[in-house]
């Protein structure tokens, strides 16, 4: 049996943190990821990034990311 790799569509957006800091979450168009169902995916920004440049940095992954993928070992 070979790995299993499960794919979705997917789009960046801006989130602010609990103390209002830009942070980037990752949101899924379909649950077409079993693993992913109940998770949020983000990332943290280094400290002193602006709004307009989170803004910017989401923008750019939109435009050159397609989806996101999950590959699990053989079971």
């Amino acid at each position: 049996m070979s790995p299993k790799t499960e794919r979705s569509n997917c789009r960046f957006i801006v989130k602010p943190t609990s103390d209002g800091k830009p942070s980037v979450q990752m949101q899924l168009f379909q649950d077409t990821i079993p693993i992913l169902k109940n998770v949020t995916f983000g990332f943290e920004l280094l400290s002193g990034t602006r709004n307009e440049d989170a803004a910017k940095f989401v923008d750019l992954l939109n435009d050159r990311i397609l989806n996101v993928f999950v590959t699990t070992p053989d079971s």
